[in-house]
């Protein structure tokens, strides 16, 4: 057999990966269902959707760098097109759960077959035994677009179908399976797409943001490949950057 680069990972034992952010949330002050509209960096005020005008000594933001852009007021020529240029996959999960738990001896699989839609395939219940029922095994597939390269032309909902019959011919479902809860769900913003134009794009955004005192964090305001806890340590360092402007 083949060894992994990861031989050893944590999971909580109930709740799900979350749990691992319930102290955050917790102990945090945080005023959720907020849409913002519109960022003045000169008045330092917020405009959200519900009419909520919140001003600001300093912002930090982890909205996606072009949604950034999209609502800040009178943005140079060239960075309104660096931002255009800057790509990240839609991802659509599909979730299947079925009466069987002896669905996959791996954890994880990745499938490299142009001819399925299915691209990467997490098996829950194997993370933990809480996630479902006595005796059942869970899949979670993901199928990837982007507005770039491969625009998502349907309703998540028609992947159901596709991803269903993928798993049928990698033989993890069998025709016998019943399958007790199927759903999709899509995530609007999920990996960045390393392409010729997101490293100059990147820096350009960045700089303009730094130019008007706007900090940014997390994979989508660094854009960049980051993992949950260096998500944390990217919230950390544009703290210490936002101090030391003061």
């Amino acid at each position: 057999g083949k060894q992994h680069y990861i031989d050893k990972f944590r999971y909580p034992k109930r709740n799900g990966f979350v749990e691992y952010q319930r102290k955050f949330h917790e102990r945090s002050k945080a005023l959720l269902g907020h849409e913002a509209t519109a960022i003045d960096p000169v008045a330092k005020t917020v405009t959200f959707s519900n009419g909520l005008v919140a001003g600001y000594d300093s912002l930090i933001s982890s909205l996606p760098l072009p949604e950034l852009i999209r609502i800040l007021p009178d943005v140079p020529a060239d960075v309104l097109e660096a931002a255009s240029k800057l790509s990240c996959s839609q991802c659509v999960t599909v979730n299947i759960g079925v009466d069987r738990a002896d669905l996959s001896p791996a954890h994880c699989r990745y499938v490299y077959d142009e001819d399925m839609a299915s691209v990467r395939l997490t098996f829950p219940h194997m993370f933990s035994p809480s996630t479902v029922p006595d005796g059942h095994g869970s899949v979670q597939v993901e199928v990837y677009y982007s507005d770039k390269y491969k625009p998502l032309d349907h309703d998540p909902n028609d992947d159901i179908a596709s991803v269903k019959s993928d798993l049928l011919k990698m033989g993890i479902l069998r025709e016998s399976d019943t399958v007790v809860v199927e759903e999709a769900r899509l995530i609007k913003y999920a990996n960045v797409i390393f392409d010729l134009d997101s490293i100059p794009c990147t820096e350009i955004v960045h700089g303009y943001l730094d130019e008007i005192g706007i900090e940014r964090c997390g994979r989508y305001g660094d854009w960049g490949y980051i993992w949950s806890d260096q998500a944390y340590l990217s919230g950390e360092a544009s703290v210490e950057r936002m101090l030391a402007r003061r």
